[in-house]
């Protein structure tokens, strides 16, 4: 009995080796914890930023919206009828009518041509999805004249 207690003595650990591991496991734990934590800070401060960036260029792109907007306005009315016909007659332009209109007649000009929106149309040839003779058997066709046969035959040849 006594060298059972002696060598369970010898086998146990002292106190402060359990204390220690009990430390360094604690530790352990509070490492791995902080690298997580570390790393969810980590990536939700990456999603905030970029989240921010995208928030800006929506910004920036409505801004420009905005711009090009006033700029198609700004064209529509320097292109309208009156501000052109304003601006023609202070460069000196004056409305003519129609029997002060001159034609000049240049050789070798076709004249306006009009404009081709689709090519010309052509005759469309249908084609008949045509299947092979192998295709075209029903499952009671193939059956009668393939299988039945062949179990006949079997049967047959067993007797």
């Amino acid at each position: 009995m006594d060298s059972v207690r002696s060598l369970t003595q010898a086998y146990s650990q002292a106190p402060w080796r359990k204390q220690l591991k009990f430390i360094v496991l604690f530790l352990l734990i509070v490492v791995f914890a902080a690298l997580i934590a570390g790393i969810y800070l980590d990536v939700t401060a990456r999603a905030a930023t970029i989240g921010r960036e995208i928030q800006l260029m929506q910004r920036d792109i409505e801004a420009l919206k905005l711009v090009n907007a006033d700029l198609e306005t700004r064209l529509a009315f320097l292109l309208s009828s009156g501000q052109m016909a304003e601006r023609a007659r202070k460069l000196g332009f004056e409305p003519i009518e129609r029997d002060q209109m001159v034609f000049v007649v240049v050789e070798g000009y076709p004249g306006r041509q009009q404009p081709v929106l689709a090519p010309a149309p052509v005759p469309v040839k249908v084609v008949a999805a045509a299947l092979p003779a192998n295709f075209t058997e029903s499952l009671l066709d193939w059956v009668q004249q393939d299988v039945i046969p062949q179990v006949k035959q079997m049967l047959e040849v067993r007797r």
